[in-house]
């Protein structure tokens, strides 16, 4: 082989070195033009292959009793999610995670190889131990996502009242779905990372948890509230009712202190519960109250003087023809007083009573004591009652009306017209907020004891109680009275109505007792009531010694004295019928 002519050498070179100058430059320039002109047009693409948003089922504040005990609260727990592009064997890793979750494999199998989306939910909230398994054997397109589950330490306690919350952290009842704005704090979508296998890489500042001040503080008492819910089941099994309530008010204040439902809102059931599951009796169940609301006809009649405590009442020997309709009396009497006719809860005597006082002036003392409209309490759904407008009422409705009948009201409606009388005559709003606390550090306070009107005087107020604490005293809610503390109420039976065929059932009652203690200085009100009791129906005998039993270790709880030292070793003897 010849060798290259040296002459050649000399120009050859300079144009093999302006090529590979040339070639360095190109890729110079490009790599300027990727690091400078593209950088953050690859920097987007490669964090969105590298990474996704994720958004947590917020943290929703606590909610606590009037003393600071948690009644609801968040807790940061982990999900188990897949990617079923990341799974090379989807067969055996779902084998294995069904083993670890006690899970179906079959379904799950199903869910991940039909799911066009790069997540699928395999299971929501998992146990501590479920957790550590599948840190320990996580498999490949398989994660955890660390979210917050709503949790309620005591149980159902005041289940109906909080209320419940989905899966996705979304309030649906009671106060979890009236302070829905209030209660979830906000947090905004996170990036979480993967690594080259798709599985998540958990960052410091990824895992960063919100801040956990912050709370929604009810007037609701604990300890009054499971004393509340214990005497409520123990009644409604003596009288194997169907339903139940129990609300206990501060007369002073309307703070509510205990508010009991049954049946309760379930909770932790694989399935979310029914919308009639959850309702709140107390505030949307609407009956007719009988006998417990003789206590506005009998405001009315003393505070427009038509009527004294002493005077007589021909009471017809327990039956009596008006107009269209034959009122009866439970208990046969012929001549008694206005005060006797309380006590032995006739309906000829309030009847009687309630045509001195006239439809237009009842009528104006039924809605002034708060019935016909809502009572005004936080949560949603609260019905305002039933009361016809004075156009719609027959011939007949003025005397039926006057003991109960024709009229619709609520268990908080009821609360608040008798603590209106037990506080001397002014009707307050209910009161189930203290106080709420936001995590930015700003806050809102309710105010207690706001009155709506005066609805009867002083002295009125005092007289009634007078002729309410012969009620519990010699009357039909003996079953209600406590040793050592003195007690006014009425109690109520009445027939539920066919809504079908317009008449009552002949074998269906609500039975109540509605009233407060010590009479001298309420601090209680209690509204007890039970939806179709068997047997004996009368709400003197179903509802009055749940009344008493709630007030004694309530009264005791709270260290109020008693006011009637005289009786403190007595025990009720008896019991009322009506």
């Amino acid at each position: 082989m010849s060798a290259i002519p040296s002459a050649l050498v000399p120009r050859r070179f300079p144009h093999l070195i302006a090529l590979l100058t040339l070639g360095f430059a190109g890729v110079v320039a490009r790599l300027a033009f990727v690091q400078l002109w593209c950088h953050s047009e690859f920097s987007r693409r490669v964090l969105q292959q590298s990474s996704r948003w994720l958004n947590e089922a917020p943290r929703r504040l606590p909610i606590v009793d009037r003393n600071g005990a948690v009644l609801a609260e968040s807790v940061r727990v982990a999900s188990c999610y897949a990617d079923p592009r990341a799974m090379r064997r989807p067969e055996a890793t779902v084998q294995r995670l069904a083993a670890l979750l006690h899970l179906p494999p079959g379904p799950l199998l199903t869910k991940i190889r039909e799911s066009r989306n790069a997540f699928v939910w395999v299971k929501r909230f998992l146990s501590a131990e479920e957790t550590q398994a599948l840190e320990r054997e996580k498999g490949e397109g398989v994660g955890l996502r660390w979210e917050y589950h709503r949790s309620y330490p005591n149980g159902s306690l005041a289940s109906s009242l909080l209320g419940y919350v989905g899966e996705d952290g979304q309030g649906l009842s009671g106060m979890e779905y009236a302070f829905e704005a209030d209660l979830v704090d906000r947090r905004a979508p996170r990036r979480a990372f993967r690594d080259g296998r798709g599985e998540r890489v958990a960052l410091g500042e990824d895992e960063t948890a919100p801040s956990e001040t912050g709370h929604l503080r009810l007037s609701i008492d604990r300890s009054l509230q499971y004393i509340a819910e214990r005497e409520l089941e123990a009644g409604m099994a003596r009288s194997r009712s169907r339903g139940g309530m129990i609300l206990v008010q501060d007369p002073r204040t309307g703070e509510l202190l205990a508010f009991a439902n049954r049946p309760a809102l379930p909770r932790g059931g694989a399935d979310a519960p029914s919308a009639e599951e959850l309702g709140i009796p107390a505030v949307q169940w609407v009956f007719e109250p009988g006998s417990t609301f003789k206590l506005v006809t009998a405001a009315a009649a003393l505070e427009e003087g038509v009527v004294s405590p002493r005077e007589a009442f021909n009471c017809e020997g327990g039956r009596w023809k008006y107009s269209s309709i034959t009122i009866n009396d439970h208990q046969p009497e012929k001549t008694i007083s206005f005060a006797r006719a309380m006590e032995v809860s006739s309906n000829i005597g309030l009847a009687k009573v309630g045509l001195r006082v006239g439809p237009e002036k009842l009528f104006d003392y039924i809605r002034a004591f708060g019935f016909g409209v809502r009572a005004g309490s936080e949560l949603a759904g609260e019905s305002p009652g039933l009361l016809r407008p004075l156009r719609q009422w027959s011939g007949a409705s003025l005397p039926v009306v006057s003991f109960g009948q024709e009229v619709g009201v609520t268990a908080l409606q009821l609360a608040g017209a008798y603590s209106a009388v037990a506080n001397g005559g002014t009707l307050v709003e209910p009161r189930l907020c203290l106080d709420l606390q936001r995590p930015d550090g700003s806050s809102r306070q309710w105010p207690l004891g706001a009155a709506v009107r005066r609805v009867v005087s002083g002295d009125t107020a005092t007289t009634l109680s007078n002729l309410l604490r012969g009620v519990v005293d010699r009357g039909t809610g003996r079953d209600a009275a406590l040793g050592g503390w003195t007690v006014a109420g009425k109690t109520g039976t009445a027939q539920k109505t066919n809504p079908a065929t317009r008449t009552y059932f002949p074998d269906r009652f609500v039975a109540s007792f509605c009233g407060y203690a010590p009479a001298s200085r309420p601090r209680l009100t209690i509204v007890v009531v039970f939806d179709e009791p068997k047997g004996i129906a009368w709400g003197g005998y179903n509802a009055g010694p749940v009344f008493r039993n709630v007030a004694w270790q309530s009264l005791i709880k709270m260290g109020v004295p008693p006011d009637q030292t005289d009786r403190l070793a007595e025990r009720p003897r008896g019991g009322g019928r009506t």
